[in-house]
């Protein structure tokens, strides 16, 4: 995912102070949600911008994770991936994503003689994948409920 079309963040890499001006902020944010009130952006004096419920989860979301160590990637949802980069998205070997490619599990279209994928598409994929599991382990669940083998 190439840098142009990149954000990336993570909270370890922030001097502990910035760290925890960033945790009391995401705890306000918390409250706001839970209490079903709107939460702003203050941009200087006098100077704030309303944030809808969906923004202001989003960055709850991504504080969160920052804080638990994790590497947070902001991308466009149209933007685009080589098979390597949505492979290594997916935790996938490039050849078995290229066969999921030809067989038309994932669209993709050819910008000169290269693939290119839609990131949309490719969470979309690992969304309906993840379903199918999901899916399917219930399914296993049932049968050893059924055969006696699970309580």
């Amino acid at each position: 995912m190439g840098k142009s079309r990149e954000l990336s963040f993570r909270a370890s890499d922030l001097p502990p102070k910035v760290r925890a001006v960033l945790r009391k902020h995401r705890e306000e944010l918390e409250q706001c949600l839970t209490k079903k009130q709107s939460a702003s952006l203050k941009l200087g004096p006098g100077h704030e911008i309303p944030l809808p419920e969906s923004l202001t989860r989003l960055v709850v979301h991504a504080l969160a994770g920052a804080d638990a160590g994790k590497r947070l990637i902001l991308l466009e949802e149209n933007a685009e991936m080589t098979p390597e980069e949505a492979a290594a998205f997916l935790h996938v070997s490039r050849p078995y994503l290229v066969k999921k490619l030809e067989a038309g599990e994932i669209p993709f279209h050819w910008v000169g003689s290269h693939r290119r994928v839609l990131v949309a598409d490719v969470i979309a994929y690992k969304q309906h994948r993840r379903q199918r599991s999901l899916v399917t382990l219930q399914q296993l669940r049932e049968e050893a409920e059924d055969l006696g083998l699970y309580e």
